[in-house]
């Protein structure tokens, strides 16, 4: 069987758990925007199902169809069935990829800027204050390329923090992937996913501050299952992966106290996706001014290339993030995705009453 088969008959085991209830539609963020039924998680997966079964052609409509999705997986929260509608989303991207012209790759000056970033955070980690630790615990960092395009300062606060906790090691890993996979270029995402095992094979412990690249790299092993030559070197590399909040969380560390009013966006690929909820918030609370966020979990309409595809959607989400952010009273709202953060930062820019900050800036 060929591997287009084969993923064929993957997405058909999955599509066909779907018995069209219609309760995703109820959570489902983009429907919420454009309630078209094509547009939905039922929609969706009924293309993807008709696709396997040969009722419909394989054509740029349905790639389309497919690539409107968030992957944010709140309709797994609310489906019977437990649908996994993201590994089907993704799964049709891969089939049809050969119709895709969308970009995925980063560009010269891109990945030039990444180097220079490395370069940067080396420079500052050489002036931050390591102190003497009663433990020998050690982490290596993963240093993402949303982080690497923006300004430094998120991430030289994750390293100060985590060397109160932990000797810290950098190194100048590849992408974690998540452009490539979220394209449908598979290929890719194997050869960047392996590029890292290799990069971190003596590595403790590796904690990454972006809730993508965490959710990405805890996964890897779930991509090289069938390949005896990597399989085991995948799993044990998944197992080393930590979010900065749940390595925070479980090494004790205790934030400064903060006089302003803090709230939290959770991140998909970090609370749904990861189940990471509690550690994030109880580092928050102990700075003595955390308030909940309602609807905390909606998708903002940040993930990888969404906004840049359909802006008019992204702005629609954040816009209604927005308003229960300003009806929070924060004065911040932090959250431990620099795809989120990027989205949070320009509806801070709208409103006026509030600042977007990663969480280790407030930690």
């Amino acid at each position: 069987m060929t591997a287009a088969n084969t993923r064929l008959q993957e997405i058909h085991e999955i599509a066909s758990k779907c018995d069209r209830c219609g309760s995703c539609l109820l959570v489902c963020p983009v429907y919420s925007v454009n309630s078209k039924e094509a547009c939905g998680a039922r929609g969706m997966v009924n293309a993807a199902r008709a696709l396997t079964k040969g009722d419909i052609a394989p054509e740029e409509a349905i790639l389309e169809s497919v690539d409107y999705c968030l992957l944010c997986g709140a309709c797994i929260d609310v489906c019977a069935s437990k649908v996994d509608v993201p590994q089907v989303m993704l799964k049709v991207r891969q089939q049809l990829v050969h119709l895709s012209e969308k970009p995925y790759a980063y560009s010269e000056a891109e990945k030039a800027q990444f180097e220079q970033a490395f370069a940067d955070l080396c420079a500052h980690n050489a002036g931050l204050e390591k102190p003497e630790l009663p433990h020998e615990r050690k982490v290596s960092y993963f240093f993402g390329c949303q982080s690497r395009l923006g300004p430094i300062e998120p991430v030289v606060n994750t390293l100060r923090v985590l060397h109160t906790v932990a000797d810290v090691e950098l190194v100048n890993n590849e992408c974690c992937g998540l452009p490539a996979l979220t394209r449908g270029r598979i290929d890719e995402f194997v050869e960047a996913i392996k590029q890292n095992i290799q990069l971190y094979e003596a590595a403790e412990t590796i904690v990454s501050d972006c809730a993508c690249c965490t959710d990405t790299l805890k996964k890897a092993a779930t991509y090289l299952a069938d390949d005896p030559e990597w399989c085991k070197q995948a799993q044990a590399f998944s197992q080393k992966v930590v979010s900065l909040s749940e390595y925070l969380a479980k090494a004790g560390y205790q934030p400064p106290a903060q006089a302003e009013k803090i709230t939290y966006h959770d991140p998909c690929h970090l609370g749904r996706m990861q189940g990471v909820k509690k550690a994030p918030r109880d580092l928050l609370a102990a700075t003595g001014n955390y308030v909940e966020l309602p609807a905390a979990d909606a998708c903002c309409g940040g993930p990888c290339f969404f906004p840049a595809d359909y802006p008019d959607t992204a702005a629609a989400l954040l816009a209604k993030k927005q308003a229960n952010i300003e009806k929070s009273g924060a004065a911040v709202v932090v959250t431990e995705c620099y795809h989120c953060l990027a989205q949070l930062q320009k509806a801070a820019a709208n409103s006026g009453k509030f600042r977007a900050a990663h969480i280790s800036e407030v930690l």
